[in-house]
Formats: C-alpha cells, structure tokens, sequence
C-alpha cells in the first residue's frame, strides 16, 4: 500500500512544480477560514488520480507554514510541522484489510494519507460515537503498510476526533471492538431528489442514513444525475436498529430498513418516498421501532420541475463571467481544460500554446480567458461543461453561494 501511496504523489508532482513559484510565497489558502484559534478549515482542490475514471479523485491543499489545518469535506484534521502539500482520498473496506484485525469492526472511513516525509505530525481520524469520554468505545486506528497492520493507540479522543502522532503515511483507518449490543452513534439523513421520465409526472426522494463521518462529497459522487438537497441531517442513530420515514400521505419503500453502519463502497438508498404529480414540499422525520422521533419532522422544499435539466447555455456562460476572478484563483487543472478546448477546437494549437507557456495555474487561466472571451458564447458554455467536470467541488461552491466570494 505504500508503494501505491507514492505513485499517488509522484503522479501529480508536475502539477506540484508548476507551483513551485507560488508556493515559495504562499499566501494564507484563499478558502480558509478559522474555525478557533488553533485550527484552520480549508476547501481542498480536488485532483483528479485516473484520467479514465475521474471518479478516483483526491483531495489537495497547501500549507505555508506549521499549523493545524481541517479539511471541510472529510473533517480530517492535519497537524503540520512545516509547510506542505498533502494529498489524501477515501477508499474502502475490504475483507483484504478487515482478515487481520481480529474482534475489531470499521468506526469511520479508510483514508489513504500521503505528504513529503516529516509535513505531518499528528493526524485527527473523525469519529461518529456518541459519548467517548464516559462511555470509552475502545477506538483505536489501524495503519496499513507494506502488506502488514500496525494497530496505534489514540494520544487521545475527544467528542469528535481521534489524535494520533504519525511517522508515515498510507492507510489509516479508525477501528472498534465489536460489541453484541450496539450504542448509538451520530448519524446523518441526506436526501437526493429525482425525476421519473415519463408520461406522467412522476419523482421520489432518496433518503441515505450513514454515519456522520461519510463524507457528502462522496455520496454525491455518486449520485450526480440526482439533485441534492439540503436539510439538517444530524441525528443518533443505532446500527442494526430498524426504522421508517414519516412521510404522511406520501408512500415510501420497504416499510422498515436496518441502518447497517455502512462506510462504502456504494452508498445505497435506504428509502424512496415516491410522489406522483406535482409536488412541492412535504414533511418528512424518522422514526424508531418505538415509533419515537429520532430525526425530527422538518419541511423538506422539493426542487422545481426543470431541476434535472441542464441549464441553459445563457446561464452557463454568465457563470463563466460572473466568478472569472475566482475561478481564475481556485482552478488548478488548466492545461486539462485548455486540452479539452483543443481537441474540440475551440480554442486554436497557438492559443493552447500560449495557455502552456504561463509560469502559473493563475496566469494560464488569465491566459484562457482571454481566449475564451474571444471565441464567444458556444466557447463558454463547452468551458463550462470542461470546469464542471474538472473542478467539480468549486463550481457546486460557487453556484450554491457558499464560497466566501
């Protein structure tokens, strides 16, 4: 697994050297924030690890100093020594892993870790345990090397994380003892929205119950043609307990389910709630075999009926004009981009050329822009297309409005 984690970083180190010069001067990360005085959250540029299947991506930030940075998708929290790039995904469970690690079970997800030697000193695995300070749940986290498990000990745990001090990086992932009766853990509900293509209107809402430490960001990977909705999705939920949607008058399948803890690889719908007609908002909770609320009743405003539909060409050019300066901070994949434009030729060989030819991810944006001014509105509805592929996460950003633009 090492050997993979290197071939991850050494992958993407031209994109690294094209940085080079920046990162001697790197100012504080345009999307970080401070969460309190010693902790910084952060946006991370996604990365794309296979350009065949853009569905292995990575996460990547940059740090100009020592410091202890959260990454606002995964919630893992890097305590760096010195400055550094740090490149970090999230992969499976699988029995490969799981043979040797005894009575223990999955607490959170497999994370693959890998920066230049001595960036990281400590490393903050979320947890989703309810209670860990009163009620210790025996977490610890198990390190895959070379074939072989190292399980370490917590430094410590608090009421979100585990600390642990790290050498090197590959795969860490968070472990507890299993217990024949389960606990409550901190859960999420997410919902996904989708129409039926049909003579009449017809739709359903998806309804995802996993622990709170699954990233949003990877569910919603794989669920691109559906339209996630937003919603306060914190609740406790206890694994291998059944129960049912509140969704009154509306039908939902199966009647009753059992939340099953499930970190990947595919994040199945627990329940469908299905409409026929049009509808526009309903109220939905969960609840218990008891019948008690465990996720309170809320109003859930469902989207309009052209959600599912690819926005029109106007309104994909005028994002391209309306964040030109943000996007021209944030995108790293130019070349890529200006790749696409190119085989597709909209944009010409010496205008790709003159894209190469910038020392900075800044200035080749800049430089593309220009181009893409040029060639009008056919041009910026394609560079549209080429950012939402390449830059998934910061156009979803910009477009919601939760970019601190």
């Amino acid at each position: 697994m090492a050997a993979s984690g290197t071939r991850h970083l050494n992958g993407i180190q031209t994109v690294s050297e094209k940085l080079e010069g920046a990162c001697s001067t790197f100012p504080q990360h345009p999307e970080t924030v401070h969460q309190h005085s010693d902790t910084e959250v952060l946006c991370p540029e996604l990365i794309v690890d296979d350009p065949v299947d853009e569905k292995r991506d990575m996460y990547r930030f940059q740090c100009s100093h020592a410091g202890r940075f959260q990454c606002k998708y995964t919630s893992l929290v890097f305590e760096m020594s010195e400055k550094g790039e740090v490149l970090y995904s999230v992969v499976f469970w699988g029995s490969s892993y799981l043979d040797g690690v005894g009575q223990m079970q999955p607490a959170g997800p497999l994370y693959n870790i890998n920066c230049f030697p001595h960036s990281v000193c400590k490393l903050h695995l979320p947890h989703c345990e309810t209670d860990p300070d009163k009620n210790q749940p025996g977490l610890v986290v198990a390190h895959f090397t070379d074939g072989n498990v190292e399980i370490i000990q917590p430094l410590e745990v608090t009421d979100t994380h585990v600390i642990i001090d790290i050498k090197n990086l590959s795969l860490f992932g968070l472990l507890k003892k299993k217990l024949l009766k389960e606990k409550p853990i901190k859960a999420q509900v997410l919902l996904f929205y989708r129409e039926i293509t049909g003579k009449t209107k017809r739709s359903k809402l998806h309804m995802h119950l996993l622990p709170r430490t699954v990233p949003v960001t990877e569910v919603k990977k794989q669920f691109r043609q559906n339209t996630y909705i937003e919603s306060t999705s914190e609740c406790h939920l206890t694994p291998d307990k059944r129960y049912r949607p509140r969704c009154e008058p509306h039908r939902h399948q199966p009647t009753t389910e059992i939340f099953d803890c499930d970190y990947g690889p595919n994040y199945h719908p627990t329940f469908e709630v299905l409409f026929n007609g049009e509808v526009e908002e309903l109220t939905l909770g969960l609840l218990d075999e008891h019948d008690q609320e465990v996720w309170q009743s809320r109003q859930v405003f469902l989207p309009g009926e052209s959600a599912n539909v690819p926005k029109k060409a106007k309104s994909d050019a005028e994002f391209v004009d309306k964040h030109r300066e943000k996007l021209i901070e944030k995108a790293s994949l130019v070349m890529p981009i200006a790749d696409c434009l190119r085989s597709k030729k909209m944009i010409t060989g010496e205008m790709h050329s003159l894209v190469g030819a910038a020392t900075t991810p800044q200035e080749q944006m800049r430089t593309l822009y220009r181009f893409v001014d040029s060639e009008g509105r056919a041009v910026k509805e394609e560079f549209y297309k080429i950012l939402k592929e390449k830059h998934p996460y910061v156009v979803d950003d910009l477009e919601s409005g939760s970019s601190k633009a």
